[in-house]
């Protein structure tokens, strides 16, 4: 189960990375802004959601193997995804949407709950990195 708990925390860096380096940038270079914009708001829930469940599945994995460093941390990093999925990122949209109708007082709250995203996001790959790192 242990071997399992961390071949689930590679995926989670794998899509992760993944997400950071490929998907991200590929997008704004390759459609305008406002196709950007809706691209994004659909994939950024849904990969969320995935790491989630990942997530969760680790966890379990971890439980069931008595792993409790493991089973805590990948349950830290499950529940993470969720609060980026339905709390941080609808946030997100609504004030960028503020943003581009003119609202400059959108702007410094946008960049805010951005970098608290993003933050979130290298926390989560950092404990998946520390848990494999832990079972070497």
């Amino acid at each position: 189960m242990l071997f399992l708990t961390i071949f689930i925390h590679s995926l989670i860096i794998g899509f992760m990375i993944f997400f950071m380096s490929i998907v991200t940038p590929t997008v704004f270079k390759s459609l305008d802004e406002q196709q950007a914009g809706k691209f994004l708001r659909i994939i950024f829930p849904r990969m969320f959601i995935y790491g989630f469940i990942l997530s969760l599945l680790a966890s379990l994995s971890a439980l069931f193997a008595e792993l409790s460093m493991y089973w805590s941390l990948s349950l830290i990093t499950a529940f993470l995804f969720l609060i980026n999925a339905y709390i941080i990122t609808p946030r997100i949209n609504t004030y960028r949407d503020l943003q581009l109708s003119g609202n400059e007082n959108a702007v410094k709250m946008f960049k805010a709950l951005h970098f608290f995203s993003v933050l979130i996001f290298i926390i989560q790959l950092l404990i998946s990195i520390f848990l494999i790192i832990s079972y070497l």
